[in-house]
């Protein structure tokens, strides 16, 4: 073969011609299987003139050598390798330097690393590849040149030994002591700028290889030398030759051994913002961004070392304010981007975030107060806007916090913000404004008549209609946010909001104003739900439009944004309001899906999807279910989200990057950074990692990935409403759940863990929805399968994952599924056991998202304060959601008698109580309570005495709380306590009744006085002879009935109804009362089911025994609502004695003005169940409004105690305990 024939073919391989690039492609194809191809490669890269073949032909030859090197003979390879040491000792181009710098590390790789992993294998593993004997040669040349005296050679030198390291680390760490002694020499002597480089690229390789503990403080003693040098070529280097420099940072936080860093960390946090604060062209905007990176990095791994020395914190935040207020941020701009913020401004707060979410804001929020309320009052806007930036940072990850102590004062000056005269200072506000709506809620609401006017008033700005800009965009994203946390009182304002959002809708001509105009609908209707269905038909007149033709480039996003908007509002007002728009709209958007190959248009179509499962249901069409379902499998497996450097295209060869290819033709050197190739080509190693690889041959693209997290929302959505008509498709469900739930994107991950908890929900629903046996079977099998398949991954999940909130996802999936599934999980103790493992992890920070990798913390969640004192909110939540699995476990174990339940008991509650602290914030003890009552319901006698005094002092502690959720929480844990532990507790109730009696004299929150009820209702149904009836029992009735704790119903009644079997003496003056109560709540919706056959079976009682006084006491109840109650319950009565229904007159004495007794009395069939004869008759109370005329009964019963005694009896508040 003739080199001219090789560089003809490789000239063209460089022109812009396609055709001319294939064939060229097709000829090196060919050539490249002969012997000598290599070697007049080579020949070309050594002789010839042209530097951009001389590239591409490095760029082959390392190709070539990666990719095919078994099949390269062994004397080619024996004499490449001698040219190339040869050739590297007279290059003087800079750019083919590099190229055959590469080349060596390359043919290195294969000759020395693969040695390293041959002699760890086991002898009896054989190994495919040749034999090599390593690389003497270039080991000798190595060790001979840094020893020169001539600066060249020793430059020469370290660079070879920095290729050595950077594809061979592992092979130069065997040889640590000589080598440490080289770097230590050269960066303290720093012969040359080049040799401090050099020297410095080779320490921070070979630490991104070391495991072993004895690297540990040699490592350690090159930190500060290492970090002066650092500081030394920031001086000494151009900017371009700067962005690898702070490459030694990262590789000490992401190796394997602890205490590296240690006493550095000040040292190491100093140089990033010394880095991160020169805002000049001495360094790269890129490199100012890694170092504030790198800061987010120690804030996530350090949060104990910072918070042990929190003098370090006020310099990041005076750093990150410095950096945010000297960079411009033009807010006014035109531009059609969301985002349009400087990467330096992104990085800042990216370390603010990093922060809030990982220190604990009792330490961190008032640092940052303290440097933010100068520059709020600054006269210089640029000081204004960098605090309000770094308001929005910390809002997310301090919310709570923020909520308790600085809500007023924070919200007043949001306030300033947005009506600064500086247009950067509104627009910073604005941002902080939609911030803090989105984790906020409750009180913030009363905020809302400040903020919705000067609102309303930006939006209707004529420039604010005609631009679009990052400010507008900000007005929106404001308004979206804030009517999302508005309560019932405050949302008068939003027809106001309406009226302004047609308006500009109708008046702009900015597509991508109607865009945001269209993106705010969703957040309201959610709001409004089927109150929105008045404004329902001007905004699908607004959507009409757009949905009604296929868009053209330009219209895509407006045609993709109503798409959302339309399946966000479908969701919140339902079917009837929107049915027929959803169809059209999932139709046409069907039907052009073959026609847009965009991402962004999948997406929406996916949220239509998803929309119209949850609106349809059964009423799917299967036609559209079926399509929508095949274009979510195809989306999930796609691989459109990686692009494979290696992969063969039409232009590529095998051994070809097209890339490298491109950026030669184009005049730009051979940039494929070193490391890629160590990733490749080591299938056979023991230490491949698959991160390394994924990160050498495929990137993200945000778009694709979006794509997929809208493809398995939808496909959860559709297996939870519509799971009978996919069931076909199960096999394929499940296949891409399981995909998904390891996908490298947290959102997809999260996405997917909730469709697997739909799908078993929805598929153990199944089992009870179906009546025929075998196929009733079958489902139960199915999901007996599944959930042994996807439980294990959900805990896996919750064990190893590196993100709390895929975390939490994955802990409040598992609680669904144990919910709906409850005794069924008996027959899979073993998975009961692995959840029960999996909380008992989370309560014990040993999860991987809760991992320290603190210094002083060698073990990981050891070493950390367990009491959650210095948690940051994150933590906490992850806690409390981990914490919210225990009663639902310990109800399904205590009924099944697990035998791993005590024991996992005795482990789990004393490491909650210890969370109760000294000053426990109020969050962790309404947590802790709360948890821990529900807990104790669900266990037994047995189970409750280990633990009986450390519960009964927590909850006796905490009655007296001064909040009064705490309150609350350890009121319902003392009754519940009182109830299970039986005659265990008896001792300590009169102590129980002190300390109730002295919380009810101060109580004005209603919710604990209904649960200081319910806790003496528990006590009494235990034993009443305990319980001073005489003295309890006017005051238990002062503050009956319940007013916002219907759960305690079944408690009260059960009480109620034991007093009136057995001690009706002590009840009877309360009878008419008790009635009232009866009648009053059974048919209230927040009465749980549980307590409605407690109410009734009292009902039924009273009216067999004291008939007089159930029908007495009828004629004092509301007309309107209650007349009717104790007609069903008359009837149902009549109906237990009565199997059948043929005819109930009317007493004469009641005349029902208005009121068809036919209809009321008759039925369609012959006989009536108890229950549809009270529906028939409710169906009639709604229908027919109701006079009575006469009362009745006219007669009191004398046996009750007169008014003026009762009125007496109330004005008690307390009671008195003798013994």
């Amino acid at each position: 073969m003739q080199s001219t024939a090789l560089i003809h073919w490789l000239n063209q391989l460089t022109e812009p011609d396609t055709e001319k690039v294939k064939q060229a492609t097709k000829q090196l194809q060919n050539l490249s299987l002969t012997n000598d191809f290599l070697l007049q490669l080579f020949q070309i890269l050594r002789s010839e003139q042209n530097d951009q073949i001389r590239i591409l032909a490095s760029v082959l030859l390392r190709r070539k050598i990666s990719k095919s090197s078994a099949t390269i003979p062994r004397d080619v390879h024996e004499t490449l390798k001698h040219h190339l040491l040869e050739q590297i000792q007279v290059e003087s181009n800079q750019r083919i330097r590099k190229s055959l710098f590469e080349l060596i590390g390359t043919i290195a790789k294969e000759d020395l690393q693969n040695e390293v992993v041959e002699r760890k294998k086991k002898p009896a593993k054989k190994s495919n590849k040749k034999e090599t004997t390593g690389w003497k040669e270039y080991l000798h040349l190595c060790g001979t040149l840094v020893q020169s005296t001539d600066l060249k050679q020793l430059e020469l030198g370290m660079c070879l030994f920095a290729t050595l390291a950077t594809y061979c680390g592992r092979f130069v760490l065997e040889h640590w002591p000589h080598t440490f002694n080289l770097i230590t020499t050269m960066l303290k002597t720093r012969p040359s700028i080049v040799v401090c480089e050099q020297a410095l690229i080779i320490l921070t390789n070979l630490v991104k290889v070391m495991t072993q503990k004895q690297y540990v403080q040699t490592i350690a003693d090159l930190v500060p030398v290492a970090n002066d040098t650092i500081q030394y070529l920031f001086v000494n280097l151009k900017a371009e030759n700067t962005t690898n420099l702070l490459d030694f940072y990262e590789a000490l936080l992401d190796c394997e051994l602890p205490n590296v860093i240690g006493t550095h960390l000040q040292s190491i946090i100093s140089t990033c913002l010394q880095v991160a604060l020169r805002n000049d062209e001495s360094v790269l905007e890129s490199v100012r961004y890694n170092g504030l990176s790198i800061l987010a990095e120690i804030c996530r791994q350090k949060k104990k070392v910072l918070l042990k020395n929190q003098a370090i914190l006020p310099p990041i935040i005076q750093a990150l304010l410095q950096i945010i207020s000297t960079t411009a941020i033009d807010s006014n701009t035109a531009t059609d981007d969301d985002e349009d913020e400087p990467v330096v401004v992104a990085g800042a707060n990216h370390v603010l975030e990093a922060m809030s979410y990982h220190l604990s804001p009792e330490k961190f929020v008032p640092l940052v107060i303290a440097q933010v309320e100068p520059m709020l009052q600054s006269s210089v806007a640029n000081e204004r806007k960098a605090a309000y930036y770094v308001l929005s940072g910390i809002i997310d990850g301090c919310c709570d916090y923020i909520n308790n102590n600085y809500l007023e004062p924070y919200m007043t000056a949001l306030k300033m913000g947005l009506q600064d005269t500086h247009s950067d200072v509104s627009s910073a506000a604005l941002l902080a404004l939609g911030e803090t709506c989105a984790v906020l809620e409750g009180e913030i609401s009363k905020y809302s008549v400040q903020f919705l006017p000067i609102l309303m008033e930006l939006m209707m700005k004529p420039e604010n209609m005609q631009n679009h800009n990052l400010k507008v965009i900000r007005i929106y994203y404001a308004v979206e946010e804030i009517i999302g946390v508005l309560s019932d009182e405050h949302k008068t304002s939003i027809p106001e909001v309406l009226r302004v959002l047609f308006h500009v809708h109708a008046s702009t001509t900015n597509t991508k104003v109607r865009e945001l105009v269209l993106a705010v609908y969703p957040a309201i209707a959610t709001v409004m739900e089927d109150k929105f269905a008045p404004y329902l038909e001007p905004v699908i007149t607004q959507l009409s439009p757009n949905l009604s033709q296929k868009p053209n480039a330009d219209m895509l996003p407006v045609f993709c944004t109503s798409l959302n908007t339309l399946a966000s509002l479908c969701r919140a007002v339902g079917t009837e309001h929107c049915k027929a728009i959803l169809v059209q709209a999932l139709d046409f958007s069907l039907n052009l899906y073959s026609e847009i190959d965009e991402p962004e248009f999948r997406s929406a179509v996916f949220a239509v999807g998803g929309a119209a499962s949850r609106v349809l249901k059964t009423e799917f069409n299967p036609n559209h279910l079926n399509k929508i379902v095949e274009h979510i499998f195809e989306s999930l497996r796609s691989l459109n989200w990686i692009e494979d450097i290696a992969a063969t295209e039409t232009r590529k060869l095998e051994w070809v990057d097209e890339e490298e290819i491109d950026a030669t033709s184009n005049g730009i050197s051979d940039t494929e950074a070193a490391t890629t190739d160590e990733d490749k080509n080591d299938d056979d190693s023991d230490d491949n990692d698959d991160d390394e690889l994924a990160d050498e041959g495929m990137t993200i693209e945000n778009a694709h990935v979006e794509e997929k997290a809208a493809a398995i929302e939808a496909l959860g959505d559709i297996v939870e409403n519509c799971m009978v008509a996919v069931w076909a498709h199960l096999k394929d469900i499940v296949e891409l759940i399981e995909t998904m739930l390891e996908f490298p994107n947290v959102q997809c991950s999260q996405n997917a863990v909730t469709a697997a908890g739909n799908l078993l929900v929805s598929i153990h629903k199944m089992t009870t929805q179906t009546q025929i046996t075998h196929e009733q079977q079958l489902v139960q099998n199915e999901l007996d399968r599944l959930l042994v398949e996807l439980i294990p991954n959900l805990c896996t999940i919750i064990n190893t994952s590196a993100s709390r909130s895929l975390a939490q996802v994955a802990l409040d999936t598992v609680k669904s599924v144990l919910d709906e599934v409850k005794l069924d999980m008996l027959k899979h103790v073993t998975l009961l056991e692995k959840i029960a493992h999996s909380v008992q992890k989370v309560l014990n920070y040993k999860t991987k998202c809760q991992q320290d990798d603190d210094d002083e913390n060698e073990d990981g969640g050891d070493g950390r304060e367990q009491d959650g004192r210095d948690d940051a909110e994150y933590d906490a939540m992850l806690i409390s959601t981990g914490g919210d699995l225990l009663p639902i476990l310990t109800s399904i174990a205590c009924t099944g008698k697990v035998s791993f339940l005590p024991v996992y008991l005795s482990s789990i509650i004393p490491k909650l109580q210890k969370r109760l602290r000294h000053q426990a914030s109020v969050s962790d003890r309404s947590f802790v309570i709360g948890v821990l009552a529900e807990t104790v319901q669900n266990m037994n006698d047995a189970l409750i005495a280990p633990h009986l005094q450390s519960l009964f002092t927590m909850f006796y502690q905490y009655l007296i709380d001064d909040d009064e959720e705490v309150r609350t929480n350890a009121c319902f844990g003392m009754g519940v306590l009182c109830a299970v532990a039986n005659q265990q507790l008896l001792g300590q109730y009169e102590t129980i009744l002190s300390r109730l009696s002295q919380a009810l004299i101060k109580e004005t929150n209603r919710r604990m006085i209904d649960n200081i009820c319910s806790c003496l209702c528990r006590m009494i149904v235990v034993s009443p002879k305990h319980v001073p009836l005489g003295q309890v029992l006017p005051v238990l009735f002062q503050h009956l009935p319940l007013q916002e704790d219907f759960a305690e119903a079944n408690s009260v009644f059960t009480c109620l109804n034991l007093l009136y079997q057995h001690l009706f003496a002590e009840i009877e003056t309360y009878l008419p009362k008790c009635i009232e109560m009866a009648a009053s709540i059974i048919d209230d919706e927040r009465v749980l089911p549980d307590a409605v056959p407690v109410i009734r079976e009292f009902l039924r009682s009273i009216y067999a025994k004291h008939s007089a006084a159930f029908i007495q006491q009828s004629t004092t109840i509301d007309i309107k609502t209650m007349v009717f109650r104790l007609l069903i319950i008359y009837f149902c009565f009549s109906l237990v004695q009565f199997a059948l229904i043929e005819s109930v007159p009317l007493p004469d004495e009641v005349l029902i003005e208005n009121y068809p007794s036919a209809n009321f009395i008759k039925s369609p069939c012959d006989a009536l169940h108890p229950i549809e004869f009270i529906s028939l008759i409710c169906q009639q109370q709604e229908q027919y409004p109701l006079k009575l005329t006469k009362k009745l009964c006219s007669n009191s019963i004398n046996s009750y105690k007169t008014q003026e005694q009762q009125s007496q009896r109330e004005k008690r508040v307390g009671w008195t305990i003798s013994v």
